[in-house]
């Protein structure tokens, strides 16, 4: 029930639901993508280097469930960039909040998410949803995962709409490693003597650092700190709580499709967090506070 959902968000539990095929409907293969939008121009990311490229949606998707001899491991993410999911694609916008588990509380237009009550006439923030699409990464000590260490402001739902299968024909997953909120302290100091972090401000707000399986094994041992660890297939929501750290690896090439809600159970997290990331972010020479936290407070009241 949605009550017991929004006790284990407030006690900072990930969740995994298994959601309605039947309401996710529309075209979230490569192929339909393909189709629909081939032409169109994309920036995509190497998940190993950071660096970004020029694309296009054909070249980008075509490349889903293939054999990649360049070994390059790109990832669409925020997709669109800029403009408006629900304008962008509405028929996937229609289809993901008829879907999405607990509505009241996750759907972009939910009575209970805050966010929604912020005025359509004014300068929404833009919480979602968006599209993430990444091929597999590489497993083991060499690999960076599809999204690395960090944390959001807001509760998130990340629901996964397509996965190629692996050679053996088992379904495809993503392997989430979300840490609870009470670890980041922990997190932080461990990150800073065996991450290698050496930047500018946060080392979790960084975004820079995949926690490997051997540095898992030795945050264990030095910190006590372990995650809790999820395999995602088709078809699975994972709710991640505000301010709990985690990174992604796709295991095989994946369609995500997430958006952030503001939770009444997580609001004193989210409101730590948005003057935590100022400092971050302030270390850096930018102070900017995408989610305008208390205008939507206010309108929200």
């Amino acid at each position: 029930t949605e009550p017991q959902f929004c006790s284990l968000l407030a006690q900072g539990i990930p969740i995994v639901v298994d959601v309605d095929r039947k309401k996710l409907q529309g075209g979230w293969t490569p192929r339909d993508f393909i189709r629909r939008f081939g032409d169109r121009k994309i920036t995509v990311v190497n998940a190993q280097t950071n660096r970004s490229s020029p694309s296009t949606v054909k070249s980008f998707f075509e490349q889903f469930g293939q054999q990649r001899r360049s070994g390059e491991i790109l990832k669409l993410k925020d997709w669109p960039p800029e403009k408006d999911f629900r304008v962008e694609f509405v028929d996937h916008y229609e289809s993901f909040v008829d879907a999405v588990p607990y509505p009241d509380t996750t759907r972009p237009d939910g009575v209970l998410n805050m966010r929604s009550h912020y005025p359509q006439n004014g300068v929404v923030p833009d919480l979602g949803p968006k599209m993430y699409n990444a091929f597999g990464t590489e497993e083991g000590e060499n690999g960076n995962g599809s999204t690395r260490l960090h944390m959001d402001v807001t509760d998130a739902v990340n629901i996964m709409a397509h996965a190629e299968p692996f050679p053996d024909g088992r379904p495809g997953a993503a392997r989430w490693d979300i840490f609870p909120h009470r670890s980041v302290s922990k997190l932080r100091d461990f990150l800073r003597v065996h991450g290698g972090f050496q930047g500018i401000g946060d080392p979790i707000h960084s975004q820079t650092i995949y926690l490997t399986p051997a540095l898992l094994k030795t945050l264990a041992e030095t910190h006590g700190v372990q995650p809790y660890t999820i395999y995602q297939t088709s078809g699975q929501a994972v709710y991640i709580p505000a301010g709990c750290p985690h990174q992604v690896s796709n295991q095989t090439d994946a369609v995500k499709v997430a958006c952030d809600f503001l939770s009444m159970e997580n609001l004193p997290v989210t409101e730590w967090l948005v003057h935590d990331y100022r400092r971050h972010r302030l270390a850096g020479g930018v102070a900017q506070d995408v989610l305008q936290l208390y205008p939507t407070l206010w309108y929200s009241w």
